[in-house]
């Protein structure tokens, strides 16, 4: 990390934390329809970085997988316990707002507009970072994400995996 990215991230953290108790009243308050349109930039954003290496080399067959998956995520989100689920609600909430993901990336653009080997670095940074919940949110995510992908029938092939035929007993 070069000393003015250490700088800047030091400045938004102080300001983040600041400004702390003007966004946990926004967070709380968020409706349904924000925290999806939150889920949904993040998804579209880390899914590609996520899944390098998985996903299919045609561009039609990429874009549905990813759209497949990031559908699957936002199923599967309600049935993660309450806990979890604040949790990357939260995360979502905050990478989505232009401050507080200054202070959790180091960039001010958007997790979408950033180009795939930033988005690569990004998440190399959190497994890596001193910050255990750095380190959550990137296990956290990778997990769920790559058990989305995983959980389609369609990508068990590439596995090798068959799903166990259950007898009826008589």
């Amino acid at each position: 990390m070069q000393r003015r990215q250490f700088i800047m991230l030091g400045l938004a953290a102080g300001a983040t934390l600041a400004t702390g108790l003007t966004l946990y009243p926004m967070l709380a308050g968020a409706d349904k329809n924000q925290q999806q349109q939150d889920a949904r930039l993040v998804l579209d954003a880390l899914l590609p970085a996520i899944l390098l290496g998985a996903l299919p080399t045609a561009e039609a067959e990429q874009q549905q997988a990813l759209r497949s998956t990031r559908q699957a995520v936002l199923d599967y989100l309600p049935f993660l316990p309450k806990r979890q689920q604040a949790e990357l609600q939260q995360l979502f909430f905050l990478l989505s707002q232009q401050l507080t993901r200054l202070a959790l990336t180091g960039h001010v653009l958007t997790l979408g507009e950033l180009s795939l080997e930033q988005r690569l670095q990004l998440l190399s940074s959190w497994r890596d970072s001193y910050l255990q919940l750095l380190q959550q949110a990137y296990h956290g995510l990778r997990e769920l994400l790559l058990a989305a992908y995983y959980g389609q029938p369609a990508h068990w092939q590439a596995l090798a995996y068959t799903a166990p035929e259950f007898r009826a007993y008589e």
